[in-house]
């Protein structure tokens, strides 16, 4: 039997990583082709695809390197991880500009792979961008996410969705480092009651909205499951791409020990609709 080819899309942050740990793990013999911003190679794949940006043109670039490294076009997965926008305002107040912005990073350049490429599955991260913090600060990342979910289900024999709880990443960070300078001039009582909390924590900021972010999803899910809530990390994420690859659920959740699988959209407020 052939090699399978499976394609990562930011192979060196955490969930790339625990990719590249979910395909090995299940396909030993898989052929891992990973991209990154940078010039260093990836760890544990067999080929990175160096100085790619999720961008308009990722695709004819990606393209190019496949024929540059003599690579065939057949692509048993394509995950793809990219995840970045405007946060640090609520979900509902996002421009059009913001939104497109954030599209163009978070979702349409793995649309234009997936249509060039035709792999047999393509994989994006989630969050639980409804819950009541994530409205109000997850700003046009909330409605990225929204359309990701709206995406996997045109399509549920060929696309998935891995949710995953809160983790500790770079993107995290990102979202943090905004959210405070936002705070700091905002009205909205969602992020006044987040900023007097802070205020009142005597922890570093980061610190700070991880626990917030932790608490709330315990608050929201632990009465679901017996066994207790803990905060998500990079073998949850490996766990959770392993089982989409198996599974026919367009989604699959991890939030700490907890699984579940989705066969429908999550409960949301009506005004996503409009987006």
């Amino acid at each position: 039997m052939g090699q399978n080819q499976y394609l990562i899309i930011g192979g060196s942050g955490e969930a790339g990583q625990s990719a590249i740990q979910a395909i090995r793990s299940s396909d030993p013999n898989a052929f891992i082709i990973t991209s990154t911003t940078t010039n260093e190679p990836v760890s544990n794949a067999n080929l990175t695809l160096f100085g790619k940006r999720a961008e308009p043109g990722l695709t004819n670039s990606i393209l190019d390197d496949f024929e540059k490294h003599g690579r065939s076009k057949q692509i048993k997965a394509l995950i793809y991880t990219p995840a970045l926008g405007e946060v640090g305002f609520p979900i509902e107040e996002s421009t059009n500009e913001q939104i497109n912005n954030t599209l163009g990073i978070c979702l349409d350049p793995m649309v234009s792979l997936e249509k060039e490429f035709e792999p047999e599955l393509t994989v994006a991260y989630s969050a639980f961008y409804w819950l009541s913090h994530t409205l109000a600060f997850y700003g046009s990342m909330g409605i990225a996410k929204y359309k990701a979910d709206l995406w996997a289900f045109e399509n549920p024999t060929k696309r998935r969705i891995v949710r995953a709880g809160t983790f500790f990443s770079k993107s995290v960070r990102g979202i943090s480092i905004v959210l405070q300078r936002t705070m700091k001039k905002t009205n909205h009582p969602d992020l006044l009651q987040l900023k007097n909390k802070f205020e009142s924590s005597n922890e570093k900021f980061m610190d700070f909205f991880l626990s917030y972010a932790w608490e709330h999803e315990k608050e929201s899910f632990q009465k679901k499951f017996g066994t207790p809530y803990r905060p998500t990390v990079r073998e949850d994420l490996t766990r959770g791409l392993k089982k989409a690859l198996e599974t026919k659920s367009p989604i699959v959740t991890v939030l700490g020990d907890w699984t579940w699988e989705e066969t429908e959209m999550p409960k949301l407020p009506s005004w996503f609709q409009q987006f």
